[in-house]
């Protein structure tokens, strides 16, 4: 009977004792612990950039503003855009702050040649500063069928080793006061170009010499990439999930309709989209700062289309 009664007391003691806090998920920690004031978030866009892009805003003038809501070739083109503010969203930067360029938004790869920055008008509202670091990924001209012999590892490579000199250059005439972090927002074949450089890091900065920003090295603290292909000839890529790299920490998300990422030609081209918007009420950046889905501004996945 003892035994028993001290079994019951023991097993109220037990239940009145505070459940444990449970731990936060490592990818709600990664933006604090990633993006901080003061830092460098570097805009890696994919396939036709140069065709979205430089096209469509250098006809503006020298320090345009372009409105995303009102190109659209260039909201066809604008997941970086919306990705590198989600991500300063889910860091706790304000709006306010943002504007203000608390952190500065830099873009590689689309090939401008008359303009070294310009304004960009978010999906919010929110009106940010983008200074043009240069360089013409291999794959900016073209579609996605025009650059089928382009997407190889030896160009994902040389576009790396590209994006890793231009954040070089920009850092070493750009001290901040404080070491600094750079932040990778890529899509498409940006995101293979920047998960190859991450995983080869070291080679390049072999090469290349160290990020050094007049104050101390920099580093590539978190690369974010969406919608990648699922592989190119010799080379698959990480896949979606968050993971440690040598240096930083590599998110790859993939929206589960996207042919891109599962290499399916029959699929809906509009599942390679990340900017989610229900009718013009924009939701975020897919996998940063929400999980809905649409097409075309309807809620819901792409539908494969009809033959």
């Amino acid at each position: 009977m003892r035994s028993v009664l001290a079994l019951l007391v023991l097993a109220a003691c037990a239940t009145e004792e505070p459940a444990a806090p449970s731990l936060p998920e490592p990818l709600d920690v990664i933006w604090e612990a990633s993006i901080h004031r003061g830092d460098l978030v570097v805009l890696v866009p994919g396939t036709g950039s140069y065709d979205f892009l430089a096209t469509s805003i250098e006809p503006l003038g020298p320090n345009p503003l372009v409105d995303v809501r009102a190109i659209e070739k260039v909201a066809d083109d604008a997941i970086v855009f919306e990705q590198a503010i989600a991500a300063a969203h889910r860091a706790g930067l304000s709006n306010a702050e943002l504007e203000a360029g608390a952190i500065t938004f830099g873009l590689w790869g689309v090939g401008f040649t008359k303009i070294s920055s310009f304004d960009y008008l978010s999906y919010e509202g929110i009106r940010i500063h983008i200074v043009v670091l240069g360089g013409k990924s291999s794959c900016a001209v073209g579609l996605v069928i025009a650059n089928l012999l382009n997407y190889t590892p030896e160009n994902a490579l040389a576009d790396g080793s590209d994006l890793y000199t231009k954040i070089q250059a920009w850092l070493a005439t750009h001290g901040s006061g404080s070491p600094r972090n750079v932040i990778i927002a890529s899509h498409s074949w940006g995101g293979a170009v920047a998960e190859y450089l991450g995983f080869h890091l070291a080679d390049v900065e072999g090469r290349r010499g160290p990020l050094v920003d007049g104050t101390g090295v920099a580093r590539i603290a978190l690369t974010i990439s969406a919608g990648v292909p699922g592989f190119v000839p010799g080379y698959a890529f990480a896949g979606p999930g968050l993971r440690h790299l040598s240096e930083g920490d590599l998110y790859e998300v993939d929206r589960p309709d996207d042919p891109v990422h599962a290499m399916n030609p029959s699929g809906n081209p509009d599942g390679h989209q990340y900017d989610i918007l229900f009718g013009s009420a924009f939701q975020g950046s897919y996998g940063v700062t929400t999980t809905e889905l649409s097409c075309r501004g309807v809620p819901g996945i792409c539908h494969p289309r009809s033959p």
